[in-house]
């Protein structure tokens, strides 16, 4: 966890110059010397009397400080204070420590009030909704984000503005009212072609979020146009042809001399390859787009995207690689193209072994159990089958547990009617145990 030091005071002039004197051990009489009395100096700390240019100076002087921070109002030092507060809170936020953030934010909102800052109240209520959102308080989050849009538009914000209504937009997504969502995402996609965002995979993240909620609202025209827009990108952002330009101008600058204007050149040339992060993004809109083509019935167009996902993914062995891999898989199968599945079903177990994910393990061996059992490979499907009710049982989920007692027995009735009866009845007792039937 972090902790911060003792915030600052936020002093009057003579509560300033009071504080100074006393941290340097000097008296009244002290610091007036022979320019005022200490009667003078007395008043000027209790902010009963204004001071001369000439007497500030003198008094910087003496404290070894400037007239500037002397001069400074109570609402210029809220401001610097709230910001680094505010910077602050935004670590913490990063750091995952929720409370301590959200107890921040609102002490910096109370020194707003008490000082006018109006500045940044937006801000302060925006990560108050990004809070809120981590902790799954929908409502609370968009009523944060709704407080925050008073302020942005206020300010003409339109950045921050577009973040308000793309993540009142990803709430909405979540909680499945995809109309609200996609209203939400319109407005932000208006502030999009207004302001000048260069990351590309902002613009793709928000088209594919779009289109899902369209597919899911039946709208298959209008989710397409979203696709197209985002396959439209793709075709633009050629980043080897980027890079060779950027390395061109790199080198006749470098060849003219101006080192400098070179140096600009190459730096974004390595941030272009130490985009790292990008791949998780990208693989998160692709699976997006797969799931949308899956809902649509486009096999290939799923095939497609889940193997961008693996082939951007596959060195990382993570959630993204996974379900890259499960997309193909079930793909394949779709399309009756067994030893194709089957090759990404020993990569997927594989990976579901290393890393202990029982649950990943059991869907890879029920893949395998359903092919064999489409090829009429009852025994070897019935031997699959009771692997993955050994994991099933291990983990306790009584629903899938049933539904695989159900399958077994289906799988008996052409080799042992007293086995496919019992496991059929397994399966009933454990429905009805769960209220299903």
């Amino acid at each position: 966890m972090i902790s911060w030091g003792s915030s600052m005071n936020i002093l009057s002039l003579g509560e300033k110059i009071k504080k100074l004197r006393k941290e340097k051990n000097m008296t009244l009489k002290e610091l007036a010397g022979d320019r005022i009395t200490a009667a003078q100096i007395s008043h000027i700390e209790r902010d009963k009397s204004h001071t001369s240019q000439e007497l500030l100076e003198y008094l910087a002087y003496q404290l070894d400080v400037s007239v500037d921070y002397l001069l400074e109002t109570k609402e210029m030092q809220s401001k610097k204070l709230t910001d680094n507060l505010i910077l602050q809170s935004e670590i913490l936020i990063k750091c995952n420590d929720l409370e301590k953030a959200e107890d921040q934010l609102n002490e910096v909102i109370k020194i707003c009030d008490e000082h006018n800052v109006l500045d940044n109240y937006g801000i302060c209520n925006f990560l108050l909704g990004d809070i809120n959102l981590k902790k799954n308080k929908y409502s609370e989050a968009v009523m944060s984000y709704e407080k925050a849009l008073y302020y942005f538009i206020k300010n003409n914000d339109k950045e921050k503005i577009f973040e308000c209504y793309l993540n009142m937009g990803k709430i909405y997504m979540k909680e499945e009212f995809y109309k609200g969502a996609i209203l939400q995402f319109n407005f932000a996609e208006t502030l999009l072609n207004k302001i000048q965002i260069d990351d590309l995979d902002i613009h793709k993240d928000l088209y594919s979020r779009i289109s899902y909620c369209y597919i899911k609202i039946d709208k298959n025209e209008k989710s397409l146009y979203y696709i197209n827009k985002i396959e439209e990108i793709d075709t633009k952002n050629n980043q080897e042809e980027e890079l060779n330009t950027l390395m061109l101008k790199a080198n006749n600058l470098l060849n003219m001399g101006q080192f400098e204007r070179s140096k600009e050149y190459l730096k974004k040339i390595l941030e272009i390859l130490d985009k790292d992060k990008n791949k998780t993004e990208l693989s998160s809109i692709y699976l997006t787009i797969s799931e949308i083509y899956k809902n649509m019935g486009n096999l290939d167009k799923v095939l497609e995207y889940s193997q961008r996902v693996y082939d951007i993914k596959k060195n990382d062995d993570d959630e993204y690689m996974m379900r890259s891999l499960f997309g193909i898989i079930e793909t394949y199968i779709a399309n009756y193209d067994y030893d194709m599945a089957k090759k990404y079903c020993k990569i997927a177990l594989a990976s579901s072994i290393k890393n202990k994910n029982k649950l990943n393990e059991y869907k890879i061996l029920k893949y395998y159990s359903d092919m064999h059992k489409v090829q009429q490979e009852n025994a070897i499907a019935i031997e699959y089958l009771h692997k993955c009710i050994n994991i099933i049982s291990e983990l306790n989920d009584k629903k899938i547990l049933a539904d695989l007692y159900i399958n077994l027995g289906e799988l008996y009735s052409e080799i042992s009617k007293e086995k496919e009866l019992e496991y059929y009845q397994k399966g009933v007792r454990m429905y009805k145990n769960l209220d299903i039937i």
